[in-house]
């Protein structure tokens, strides 16, 4: 009886890591990985102390034959954890399957031949378990070898620990005629030892400290375990003091639900443990349960300093500064959007993400104590600033829409009177050039001010079909034969101007339902201002690709037009697609505007990175039919 609580209080020391690592990086594959593994073993460990529990030995047939199974399901967890921990990328798709069948035939072997002949065990164990152990411990070894980073090689070392350890328990029990005390030892040690180095170090790369770790993991397994022996004390209660019988029956039913209805207390309970209970015994966690959650001002300045300070006050005095996302590095940005905190030359940058789950900034923090209690403060501050900033443009965009319908109709209606004695003006001055007897010089002073008349016209033009409706006559696009068609008009112009143009038209893109005419004049657009940007002798690159599935589930494609010209400045940068916002001592500000605005006409978007003195790439993303 005792030896079986022994063990369920182990399984559920492991469920509680495996909650703890899942719920600090959800989305990280290899916290993931840990997860599954964790909670697998924790299922097989919890299957031998239900055994043990009802008087069944723990290496009889009805214990030993799921444990197979599992031990084949943790095989697969273990070999894709060790080779992808820490932050590393998954195995290819081909390994992946290649790792599914091995584990799909061994599965195979066990139910056709057996595990509990001589013949089906050696089978079993060469075929598989050996093999298999053999490759964890040589992942590990080249794990080891890559990195020198402690808490990651404590992780390889439990691991392979493990799995020596059971391996050798299965193997050499039986030979010595020890087994079920081998199998004893490997329950009650090796698997105890490697829930908590293992989740430990696990965690400590996610910035918990080894104090907070213990505590947390501690309290979640004991209000596991209360859950298990309180749902499994009600039905001993109903089975031992009613009679056989229908109420017998109805009360073994509600008994299942003890085990949720105590889990439910125990999280419900939880925020009061955490104060009363792992606050004592953590300063750190006292201190951030101490930060008053009062809400932040409503000014935009005003709540981003009184962030910084609540936590710099966490971080003891670490140096806190905001960054718009249009200020962070492209590859940086990339890394933040998937929600994760980016380590490195003693700063932690915290995303903060707005309601539709895109970078709106970040806030770094360098120097100071920066640990997971530093994380959260930074987390949920970061969550709360995304918010407002995203109200604020909120308002902006709205004051600024009705700002510019304002002007745009100011615009229009002067444009439209300007534009006929504009065209009058110029048919006139065609006449007087073909009429008049004038020399060469006197005659260059006429074709002069018909340039500067057509440059006037497409000017008043800009402005007329920025105030206009966006019309699309709308039809499948082959989007490479968009940027083939594009590249073989606007050659001729880069040439002129000394740049190359590179089309890389992509292979299979799947097509896009729009006007073609519209957005090759989008492209038009793009490429002659990057071609503006460039030097004599340098490139613009335009290619495209298919983009991952959005929030809403959609793929898209992306358009690409990059150049490495001077670049885009930190202060323009953002207002780069306001109307009438123009760097050109001869440009409208109408342009790129157009460019956004026929975009989003689709359907899409368009997005731009830059780099001053090294380029600056923009892409339009359009949803694929």
């Amino acid at each position: 009886m005792n030896a079986g609580v022994l063990v369920l209080g182990i399984a559920a020391i492991g469920a509680a890591y495996a909650g703890l690592v899942l719920r600090a990086a959800p989305t990280r594959l290899d916290n993931v990985l840990f997860g599954a593994l964790a909670l697998t073993d924790a299922a097989m460990t919890a299957w031998r102390g239900v055994n043990v529990l009802v008087g069944w030995p723990i290496v009889s047939a009805s214990v030993l034959a799921p444990c197979a199974f599992l031990t084949i399901v943790m095989a697969v967890i273990s070999i894709e954890f060790t080779a992808t921990f820490p932050r590393r990328p998954a195995f290819e798709r081909p390994w992946h399957y290649a790792l599914l069948a091995w584990a799909a035939g061994a599965m195979v072997v066990l139910v056709v031949v057996g595990r509990d002949t001589q013949a089906g065990f050696w089978f079993t164990e060469g075929v598989f378990y050996l093999p298999a152990t053999a490759l964890i411990v040589g992942l590990g070894a080249r794990a080891w070898r890559r990195t020198p980073d402690r808490d990651t090689r404590a992780v390889i070392a439990a691991l392979c620990f493990r799995w020596i350890s059971g391996l050798s328990a299965y193997m050499i029990g039986p030979a010595i005629g020890r087994f079920e005390l081998v199998v004893w030892l490997d329950t009650t040690i090796a698997t105890p030892i490697s829930f908590v180095v293992i989740g430990t170090a696990v965690l400590r790369n996610d910035l918990f400290s080894v104090r907070s770790t213990a505590a947390e993991a501690l309290t979640i397994a004991v209000i596991g375990s209360l859950s298990v022996l309180g749902g499994g004390g009600a039905v001993f209660l109903t089975l031992h003091g009613t009679q056989p019988g229908t109420f017998q029956e109805a009360l073994l039913v509600g008994a299942t639900f003890v085990p949720l209805a105590l889990a439910s207390l125990g999280r419900a309970m939880y925020p009061r443990l955490e104060k009363n209970v792992l606050a004592p015994l953590d300063e750190r966690r006292a201190r951030r349960l101490a930060i008053p959650d009062e809400p932040l001002p409503t000014d935009l300045a005003d709540a981003i300093a009184e962030a910084s300070r609540r936590i710099a006050a966490i971080a003891d005095g670490g140096a806190v500064r905001w960054e718009p996302a249009c200020r962070l590095a492209a590859a940086l940005a990339d890394e933040l959007r998937t929600g994760e905190v980016h380590r490195g030359d003693g700063e932690l940058v915290v995303p903060a993400l707005g309601a539709d789950r895109s970078l709106v900034g970040a806030f770094a923090i360098r120097g100071g104590t920066i640990d997971r209690d530093t994380y959260v403060v930074a987390r949920d501050l970061a969550t709360r600033v995304a918010l407002l900033v995203e109200r604020h443009q909120a308002v902006s965009e709205l004051d600024d829409a009705r700002r510019l319908a304002a002007l745009g109709q100011f615009a229009a209606a002067i444009a439209h009177d300007i534009r006929t004695p504009l065209t009058s003006i110029s048919l006139n001055v065609q006449i007087l050039r073909r009429k008049l007897a004038l020399s060469d010089d006197d005659r260059e002073h006429l074709d002069i001010a018909l340039e500067e008349l057509g440059r006037l016209d497409a000017s008043v033009a800009q402005i007329l079909e920025f105030a206009k409706p966006v019309k699309l006559v709308q039809q499948p696009i082959d989007v490479g034969e968009l940027l083939e068609a594009t590249a073989r008009g606007m050659s001729p112009v880069l040439s002129e101007k000394g740049v190359a143009l590179h089309c890389e038209p992509g292979d299979e893109l799947p097509s896009v339902h729009g006007d073609p005419h519209r957005l090759r004049q989008v492209l038009v657009n793009l490429v002659d201002n990057a071609a503006n940007a460039s030097a004599i002798g340098t490139a613009v690159t335009v290619r495209a690709h298919s983009a991952a599935a959005g929030a809403a589930g959609r793929s898209t494609v992306s358009i690409e037009v990059e150049d490495h010209g001077r670049g885009i400045s930190v202060d323009d940068l953002p207002r780069i697609f306001e109307p009438f916002f123009t760097t050109r001592a001869d440009g409208t500000g109408l342009g790129l505007a157009i460019c956004q605005k026929v975009v989003r006409a689709h359907g899409g978007d368009i997005q731009v990175r830059s780099t001053v003195g090294a380029g600056s790439t923009f892409t339009i993303l359009l949803p694929a039919t």
